[in-house]
């Protein structure tokens, strides 16, 4: 049997026993089996129209195949998306066994949400990143794991060579005056996918001892097709694209309110962030008055103005940041902050660490120009398959400024938070975590709210169980990356619903939230790139510290810590407001 072929049924198994837990446990009713069915269609449709997503989830059935973005594939898949809809609509949510309740929730929102996509955003028409990510994905997801053996992995990198010129010919038939920002980022991103090919497949089917003549065959027509694609960028698209990256007050509104999941305006939103970002100013000054005196002997500092409380909390971050790693050690660096965290999760019993093994990486060229780090989970099908924390170099043709400003920004202490957030009990923690519940279609659509939230969860919560020795300079930066979130979700609705301009915003970086230069160049970037999703880590922060401080007075002397993360954390990754449902219901 081939191995895609043993794939398949292993996906036809597994799909079977989840409907059997999660409807046969308790005694199932029609509306349980109806949503069974349904779900389990909807996950082999979606699999099979988004491949690369497909590969990146575990399933390998369509790993020699790349998404089809011309005019008459979305078009069918818009049709069968209502299509969905409307079945899901029929069934009386009622009647469902809580868990499939909640399933539906989940199910019907990334519905909506897909929907919104190609009718509204319409990333396919104004986001050529959407096809430079599908390109290099397409390969990096298929040597990046040992999933298969390598010279099946490099036959389906090989059938998706011969895909590029296709899904190029459809980017240039598709792309329309697109944001400008979002074409100089593809345009470095594709020069990355060209590394991938040239460099690192063929290296890859060097090293399998494949036979290279048909190989390089392949690779000569993908990359002529991304030569092109890059011709196309630098020459003709970069000139016609004058688009708005701002999504303006309307389609903000939605977006936010499909992405949280949450019954929060976007106004109420931007209203506590503004009070927390207040709050936080005060509790840095309380950190950061002693730490100057020590720098300071004999100066007074009591009753000093607002302007120079925020010179002290600079000053003394600016010292802080002078301890930092070379470029060439950063990765190093990351690397001895995870071992450090590892180990003081496993002795204060934090919580159960899955046994998932996990690489700390330089991400890959394709991916770069969005965020400095992050976590690259294997998908739910993947089982046993390795994480990778990723982390991103300063560019290559950084200034020597530049990169400095970078390094103070990442220096000792924030790469410590930092490694909390991503990998340790943050991202790498959680993603395992959520991977193990039975219910498939949770797994693959997450809530990022939840996420985010438990990540800068666990950057507090590490602290205030002892990581560090109480240091008032690891504390005062833990308060900077956690004002990072709140001013995070300021700029996403500054940015796309109230026309806040680059100078506002890098000012607010800067100014109020001590951000080096180099970090509120590439936040600011980031927010024109993308939509609500920097809304996430301030409003799950909120929502999944509400639920443990519940839990701490309603649970009283049963409360234990690490019972109660490994409790929150078995639910998967739905919305916070859900996982309170849960998680009080059993009580």
């Amino acid at each position: 049997m081939s191995f895609t072929g043993s794939k398949q049924i292993m996906l036809f198994v597994a799909v079977a026993l989840l409907s059997l837990c999660f409807t046969g446990c308790s005694r199932e009713t029609r509306e349980d089996r109806e949503f069974a069915n349904l779900s389990d269609e909807f996950l082999s449709w979606y699999f099979e129209v988004h491949p690369v997503t497909a590969t990146a989830e575990g399933e390998h059935a369509y790993d020699n195949r790349i998404d089809d973005l011309g005019a008459g594939a979305r078009g069918a898949e818009l049709e069968s998306l209502k299509g969905y809809l409307s079945r899901l609509g029929s069934i009386d949510h009622e009647k469902l066994s809580r868990e499939n309740g909640i399933d539906a929730a989940i199910l019907r929102n990334r519905i909506d949400r897909m929907i919104f996509s190609l009718e509204k955003t319409r990333g396919w028409q104004k986001n050529p990143l959407l096809y430079t990510r599908l390109l290099g994905n397409s390969i990096y997801l298929l040597i990046a794991r040992d999933f298969a053996p390598a010279e099946v992995r490099l036959g389906s990198a090989k059938a998706r060579l011969g895909e590029f010129p296709r899904l190029v010919d459809q980017a240039i038939a598709n792309l329309d005056n697109p944001p400008a920002v979002h074409t100089e980022t593809a345009i470095r991103q594709n020069r990355g996918t060209m590394t991938l090919l040239d460099r690192d497949l063929r290296a890859e089917a060097r090293k399998a001892g494949i036979e290279m003549a048909p190989f390089e065959e392949a690779l000569g027509t993908a990359l002529s097709a991304l030569e092109r694609f890059q011709d196309y960028l630098e020459d003709d698209l970069y000139f016609a694209s004058k688009g708005d990256f701002r999504l303006g007050g309307e389609l903000y509104r939605e977006k936010l309110r499909l992405t949280l999941m949450t019954d929060m305006t976007s106004e109420k939103i931007l209203e506590m962030a503004q009070v927390e970002k207040a709050r936080l100013h005060d509790e840095m000054f309380a950190l950061a008055a002693p730490i100057y005196l020590e720098m300071n002997p004999g100066e007074k500092i009591d009753g000093v103005s607002v302007e120079r409380k925020m010179m002290i909390i600079r000053k003394v971050l600016d010292h802080i940041a002078g301890s930092h790693p070379d470029p060439e050690d950063l990765l190093e660096a990351c690397k001895a902050a995870y071992a450090e965290t590892e180990r003081f999760v496993r002795e204060h019993d934090i919580i159960e660490l899955p046994e998932q093994p996990i690489e700390i990486v330089w991400a890959p060229e394709f991916s770069r120009g969005v965020a400095v780090a992050g976590l690259r989970a294997p998908g739910p099908l993947d089982r046993g398959m390795k994480a990778f924390y990723v982390v991103s170099p300063p560019p290559e043709d950084w200034t020597d400024a530049q990169v400095e400003s970078f390094l103070r920004e990442y220096n000792d202490e924030m790469i410590r938070i930092l490694t909390i957030h991503e990998a340790m009990p943050g991202h790498y923690v959680q993603l395992a975590y959520a991977n193990r519940f039975p219910s498939l279609l949770r797994a693959v659509f997450s809530s990022g709210t939840f996420v985010e939230g438990w990540a800068v969860y666990t950057e507090r919560m590490m602290l205030e169980e002892g990581y560090g020795n109480q240091n008032p300079r690891l504390w005062l930066q833990r308060k900077k990356f956690y004002l990072r979130a709140v001013i995070n979700a300021i700029l996403d609705a500054g940015i796309h619903m109230g026309g806040m301009s680059e100078y506002e915003a890098m000012k607010l970086m800067i100014e109020e939230g001590f951000q080096e230069e180099s970090e509120a160049a590439g936040k600011w970037r980031r927010a024109c790139l993308t939509s609500a999703q920097l809304s996430t880590y301030f409003v799950g922060y909120r929502e999944v510290s509400a639920i443990r401080e519940r839990a701490e007075l309603e649970w009283g002397e049963k409360f234990d810590l690490g019972g109660f993360h490994e409790k929150l954390l078995g639910y998967g990754s739905p919305p916070p407001r859900l996982v309170e449902e849960l998680l009080f219901e059993e009580r």
